[in-house]
């Protein structure tokens, strides 16, 4: 139970920074906007700054989803419903935040004179990675929801 207390102060500091960071993403975008006409268009795209309080708010949603789930397993043991669905929802946000975060690069790479896959590959590989654990949350909600099951089934049958 040590390591799931671990785990919930781990979140609960990556939601803290995270909102931390959207908040200040929100500050340069607003300064952005109010200050004299200049153009950033060669610093950076005209989207950028949307695409990144986008990618903010849906890892901020995910972390506080997986952080509630973390929350009912302390407070109410490993086997509940309620846990099952915060992780399922947890993981739909942070396949959101992946597949969001994957499409801004490919959109970027399509955009360039020299396209390297090895470049792109490598720019990515955090979100692929955030898609395999994705799918590896969705597998532990399952399970979690099959042991609501069977716990339901053994506490009828004794």
């Amino acid at each position: 139970m040590k390591k799931i207390q671990i785990l919930n102060w781990i979140l609960r500091s990556l939601i803290l920074l995270t909102f931390l960071a959207t908040c200040f993403s929100v500050y340069i975008f607003i300064s952005l906007y109010n200050s004299p006409p200049i153009d950033y268009s060669k610093v950076f795209p005209a989207y950028l700054p949307y695409t990144t309080i986008l990618s903010g708010a849906l890892f901020l949603v995910a972390m506080i989803y997986l952080q509630l789930s973390v929350n009912l397993f302390i407070k109410q043991g490993f086997f509940n419903t309620k846990s099952s669905g915060y992780l399922k929802l947890g993981a739909i946000f942070l396949a959101l935040f992946g597949l969001t975060d994957i499409t801004i690069a490919t959109i970027n790479n399509a955009f360039k004179a020299n396209y390297d896959l090895l470049d792109y590959l490598n720019n990515n590989s955090s979100h692929i990675v955030t898609l395999i654990v994705t799918i590896g949350i969705f597998i532990v909600a399952d399970i979690i929801k099959s042991g609501v099951t069977i716990k339901q089934e053994n506490d009828l049958t004794i």
